[in-house]
């Protein structure tokens, strides 16, 4: 099953006609708190929902707020050209979702956005001139390209660490290697496994990276930092492992 984030909604009451309206909302199957990177897919799902019985109820995605991401399949959704659109509409009270895959382009820049923009529009009678909301937007995405969060831990000296195969800290990535350690020492298993081997001598800090492969053959990154010591001599309340 999907789990579906929300990115923004929209809504319209017809001036003329009270409890004709309709609700469009705008969900994606990546959240939105967490960055896509350079080739990654992700699925963007419109729903309308009309109040009463209108003509039709309709919702547009504007090429627009695409940015570096490119409109790779639809279902349900016909592209205006003309208009730099996608649009769908409903028909009478039944609801409708539709979809629409993006892909983040190959070259996307770090730090570029894509921030969906749509509007819903009304049509009471068929003929009727629309009734549309303004062009709206609420959440998008940001595009990383190099560093991934990392994590932050407390390492007795002397203490053994092991990262296990196949840990990823966002879905999608593969494991690929890790750098050396300034105290201590890294090492890479043939199976993906990467253990960190703390100074016995050294008190303080000590960091490191572990390297992946992305969508599209891209290299991210993401730091271990570790404080060498006991959880009490920490500055930071970070949690104790070895």
């Amino acid at each position: 099953m999907t789990d579906w984030y929300p990115l923004g909604e929209a809504r319209v009451a017809h001036p003329r006609t009270p409890g004709l309206g309709g609700l469009l909302q705008l969900a994606a199957d990546t959240d939105p708190l967490h960055p896509v990177v350079p080739g990654q897919q992700l699925t963007l799902a419109l729903t309308l929902h009309p109040t009463g019985t209108p003509y039709r109820t309709y919702g547009y995605l504007m090429e627009e707020g695409l940015g570096p991401a490119t409109v790779a399949r639809v279902q349900g959704m016909a592209h205006m050209a003309e208009k730099a659109r996608y649009a769908a509409y409903a028909s009478g009270a039944e609801p409708r979702t539709v979809t629409c895959q993006l892909k983040i382009d190959a070259e996307a820049p770090e730090g570029a956005v894509v921030l969906p923009h749509f509007v819903l529009g009304l049509m009471a009678n068929q003929g009727d001139k629309l009734v549309s909301s303004a062009r709206l937007n609420d959440r998008g995405f940001r595009v990383r390209t190099g560093w991934l969060p990392g994590r932050g831990m407390t390492v007795r000296p002397g203490a053994r660490i092991t990262i296990p195969a196949g840990y990823s800290p966002e879905p999608g990535l593969r494991p690929t290697g890790a750098t050396f350690a300034r105290h201590g020492t890294v090492t890479c298993a043939p199976n993906g496994e990467v253990t960190y081997l703390a100074d016995p001598v050294h008190r303080g800090y000590d960091r490191f990276a572990l390297s992946y492969e992305a969508v599209g053959g891209h290299t991210v990154w993401s730091e271990i930092t570790l404080y060498l010591g006991y959880l009490g001599e920490a500055p930071g309340a970070l949690p104790e492992t070895g």
